[in-house]
Parts: C-alpha cells; structure tokens; sequence
C-alpha cells in the first residue's frame, strides 16, 4: 500500500500528460445544428504550448491532423472558467434536447468562459469524451475523474507495483540466452497416455 501510494503521483502525471499531448493532436468533433442534423465539422485542438485552444469550422471530416493556422478562432486557457458535462451542458438544456438519446448526451460537454461564453461539444466516441474531459480537469487543475483515467491507473499502477517488487538487485541477466541442454539418453520418463 505504502509503494502504491508512492507510485500513485507519479503515474496520474504521466496519464496527465498523455491526455494533454492527445489535445494538442486536436480532434474532429460532429457540429449540431438547430435541426439536429450532423452533418457539419469544426476541429478542436490545443497549442503545443498549452495557453490556448484553437477552433474552427471544417467543410468534412480532415484526413489527419489539422494545422493550428489553418483554425481561424481562439481561446485562451486562462478564460475558461468552468467544463460542464451531460445535462449540465447549455446545448443540452435546449427545448427538444432531452428527446434526443442518451448516447448523446453522454457524450456532450462544454466549456463555460467569460460571463455568457461557451463553446460546445458532442465527442465522437465514449474514449475521445474521456480525453477531452480529463484533459480540460487537467489544464483547469482539478482531478481527471473519467472511468478510462481509473482503468489507465489501475493497469499502469498494478504493473509498477510488479516490476519494483521483482527482486531484481544485484542479479546479474545476462545478454546472451543460456545453452540448450543436450537431449536425454531415453525418455522413459514420459508418460504414455495409450
């Protein structure tokens, strides 16, 4: 327990910075019009720096990734204020979105700046909405609470655990594999299963 909670720091901040490089990467997210149609893009992704997230419409999902100049908007990290996720999100609260399915609410989340400003999202899939939101909690300084952070956690920490525990010190392994032992005289020895 007391190695696990040694550990433990070490490894949410590495999980931290794999979901902070996945932002800077950027992803395709599906746009909502006032019809509920999907059929429109716009792409999300966040300076390598971390100070601002770039944005901006597409005509079609892009092959790869997008180049930040190419993103016409901007949002300084430092103004956003709050991320809100499923019901809690403005785009959700809208009249006829509680018909919508619940699919899509599970994946919608905002980001709440300025007094009224917010800039909405529907992720594409259960994995890319655990990025976002763990990586938004990450840049904002509060916990990364999503079930894909605790799986991450749980896999990364119980390996840890196995590798520091092996008794390894002053074991010398070798680089050349051991010789292959010389066949035995007769096999008696094996069972015969007839």
């Amino acid at each position: 327990m007391e190695l696990k909670e040694k550990i433990q720091p070490e490894i949410l901040e590495l999980i931290k910075q794999q979901r902070l490089n996945r932002l800077v990467e950027g992803t395709c997210f599906r746009k909502l019009n006032s019809r509920r149609r999907q059929d429109k893009f716009w792409y999300c992704r966040l300076s390598p720096n971390h100070k601002v997230l770039h944005y901006g419409d597409l005509e079609e999902s892009p092959q790869g990734e997008v180049p930040h100049d190419s993103l016409q908007d901007k949002l300084p990290v430092a103004d956003i204020k709050a991320v809100v996720t499923g019901k809690d999100c403005p785009h959700m609260k809208e009249k006829g979105a509680l018909k919508q399915n619940k699919e899509v609410l599970e994946l919608a989340f905002s980001i709440l700046y300025d007094s009224s400003g917010q800039l909405n999202f529907i992720a594409p899939d259960k994995h890319e909405y655990c990025v976002w939101t763990d990586g938004l909690n990450a840049l904002l300084g509060k916990d990364m609470l999503s079930d894909l952070t605790r799986n991450d956690l749980d896999t990364l920490l119980s390996m840890e655990i196995k590798l520091r525990l092996l008794d390894l010190e002053n074991i010398q392994i070798p680089d050349a594999p051991p010789p292959i032992p010389k066949e035995p005289s007769n096999y008696d020895f094996v069972y015969d299963c007839n």
